[in-house]
């Protein structure tokens, strides 16, 4: 058998020099986040669990949610005192590292129907990579077991709207996702609009689709 001079065999060596590249091999995915479709699944369960915390605190509230989730990590849920809106804090996958929030963003509408008041409550989350990582997004079968007002259900049309539109273009994904929760911010007529024209909002986004000359503002 080869040896060398210190008496170690050839094979031994080889043996040890495979042994620590199969271990390198392995280790790759998580030193590296290479395991993609585990990272979107990761990140979508994350937005769903934040998507949750906010609706309830909507729904205690009654007012709209700015996206400070550290309200949430830190505000006792009405309905039990002795656990919080939110758990610990969870970030993307892909950039855990940085610690960079989930954007979100709450709204409540008041519906007055004869004497009946409804009370709405629509919830939008998204990554803060969508950018770069466009399939870092809810997917609109996520919210039909979950109960969603009138308001909800509009943004649930729209948003997969604008995710049919978008594409795997990240950018122009979250930049149209920011533009229309501008809309639901800002327009105190958002909810009127789309109740009388279920392409309202979405004209607004995308006027070429509808021969409009592009003007949110």
């Amino acid at each position: 058998m080869l040896r060398n001079q210190n008496g170690i065999s050839v094979y031994t060596v080889l043996s040890i020099i495979l042994f620590a590249a199969l271990i390198f091999v392995l280790a790759i995915p998580n030193f590296y986040n290479l395991d993609k479709e585990q990272n979107v699944e990761d990140c979508i369960n994350n937005m769903k669990e934040i998507w949750v915390a906010t609706t309830d605190y909507l729904r205690d509230t009654n007012a709209d949610f700015k996206g400070d989730l550290n309200t949430l990590r830190t505000t006792r849920k009405a309905t039990d005192n002795s656990s919080y809106y939110l758990g610990s804090a969870s970030y993307c996958p892909e950039t855990a590292r940085q610690k960079q929030e989930y954007v979100v963003f709450g709204k409540y509408v008041a519906d007055q129907i004869g004497d009946e008041i409804k009370h709405n409550y629509g919830v939008i989350v998204y990554c803060p990579n969508l950018h770069q990582y466009p399939k870092h997004f809810i997917p609109k079968i996520f919210y039909e077991n979950m109960e969603p007002t009138q308001l909800q259900n509009y943004m649930i049309e729209d948003i997969d709207y604008i995710d049919t539109e978008t594409g795997n273009n990240g950018s122009k994904k979250k930049e149209m996702i920011e533009k229309y929760i501008e809309i639901w911010d800002t327009d105190p007529d958002a909810f009127a609009k789309r109740k009388a024209d279920n392409t309202a909002l979405r004209a607004m986004l995308f006027p070429e689709n509808f021969g409009l000359t592009a003007n949110i503002n």
